[in-house]
């Protein structure tokens, strides 16, 4: 699946391989992808689409916001992450509830 603005993403390559990611800003072959910390929403992360991964679609919210101002704060990046990491947890936690 092909990612665009406002998906998350791993990264595939690099330092930052096996990191979760949302897509700032897209090109025809290129993602800016930013994670609020290390990879700020000032200075994002250039890279090749096919040195990452599509995970999920953010939060409603968050995405609302990028694309209709174009930009995020550190702060909305970080929460969508979380998010996804808690609904992420959550879908973890209910498959060993069945196996266990």
């Amino acid at each position: 699946m092909c990612s665009h603005v406002s998906d998350l993403v791993i990264s595939l390559a690099g330092r930052d391989r096996d990191e979760v990611m949302l897509v700032v800003r897209e090109e025809e072959n290129f993602l800016w992808l930013a994670n609020g910390k290390l990879r700020r929403a000032e200075k994002p992360k250039r890279k090749k689409r096919r040195h990452t991964t599509f995970v999920a679609h953010c939060d409603e919210r968050t995405r609302e916001k990028l694309l209709t101002t174009g930009r995020l704060t550190n702060s909305d990046i970080r929460k969508a992450l979380s998010i996804w990491a808690g609904e992420n947890q959550n879908t973890d936690q209910e498959r060993e509830s069945e196996h266990g």
